[in-house]
């Protein structure tokens, strides 16, 4: 009967090591949830900040930088274009450059403006920023006929005339109407022409001579409308007028065009151009108007 007690009391003693040792083990457990909460916790925190770091650094489509965002509000960029452009022009009136002679006429269809062709450059650019816009041409043809110049005087048989010719013009204005298809440009400038002549007469008894250098300015008024035909085709019209005594008599020109967009930078056209100028000044007279076909090709910068 001794086995017995002496069993119940190494259970009595160690009921109380087994109490202590779960406690243990279960605060140990509670402890190391508690860690794993909080590490999850702290990690879930440090994820959510870098989301928001990387948002922030990385702009959603609303934000997205474009080209015009990249400038200060408010400002838009200049935009250019260069316009080189081929005029089969022919040349018809008056011209005097010999003073106490009657003028000579001037009959030049294109086929004998070739013949007595020397040299042409012809170019025009424009810029734009907004609607302030600005248009430049420059024009220089060098010509030496013999053919189709009319003498009124009956002592000279023959004619010779070589004509150094050149026009500036430069045209800021403002575009009116920049909504929708249609655009209206409105302009305000000046033309400055230069010209050098040399007329020769001859004849079976006689002969003269005269050699003019002459250059003037024009005040412009002009205008220019813009609009598509569906696709890549368009329509243009420009057209100015001037000189109003200050320079010329009278100057105008009138050029509707049609144009077909090779791509978003280049446009191919075709048209017409009739330009008058009515200049007189002492033995100078220059009272002539061009006209022909126009073929250009414009080049967005």
């Amino acid at each position: 009967m001794y086995r017995p007690k002496v069993s119940i009391r190494i259970r009595a003693c160690l009921f109380p090591l087994m109490i202590l040792w779960s406690a243990a083990a279960r605060a140990e457990d509670t402890d190391e949830t508690a860690v794993a909460q909080t590490q999850a916790v702290e990690g879930h925190v440090q994820a959510t900040q870098v989301a928001a770091a990387e948002q922030e650094a990385q702009p959603t489509d609303s934000q997205a930088p474009s080209s015009d965002q990249t400038l200060a509000p408010g400002k838009k960029k200049w935009e250019f274009a260069t316009i080189g452009y081929i005029w089969l022009a022919g040349a018809w009136g008056e011209t005097d450059v010999i003073g106490p002679l009657p003028p000579v006429d001037l009959d030049l269809p294109f086929g004998k403006v070739l013949k007595g062709f020397k040299f042409a450059f012809m170019g025009a650019a424009e810029a734009k920023h907004d609607r302030f816009v600005v248009l430049g041409d420059l024009t220089f043809i060098h010509l030496d006929a013999h053919q189709g110049i009319g003498i009124r005087d009956p002592d000279f048989l023959k004619a010779e005339l070589d004509s150094r010719t050149a026009e500036i013009t430069l045209l800021p204005g403002y575009r009116v109407i920049d909504k929708g298809p249609v655009a209206v440009d409105l302009l305000a400038g000046a033309r400055m022409n230069w010209f050098k002549t040399t007329l020769q007469l001859k004849g079976p008894n006689r002969e003269a001579e005269g050699d003019v250098k002459h250059d003037w300015l024009d005040p412009l008024l002009g205008a220019r409308v813009g609009a598509p035909l569906g696709g890549k085709w368009g329509f243009g019209l420009y057209g100015d007028i001037g000189g109003f005594g200050i320079g010329s008599h009278i100057t105008w020109q009138l050029v509707p065009t049609i144009s077909y967009q090779i791509n978003h930078k280049m446009t191919l056209g075709a048209g017409w151009r009739y330009f008058k100028v009515n200049y007189e000044d002492g033995d100078f007279l220059y009272n002539v108007h061009q006209s022909g076909p126009l073929i250009t090709f414009r080049t967005v910068m």
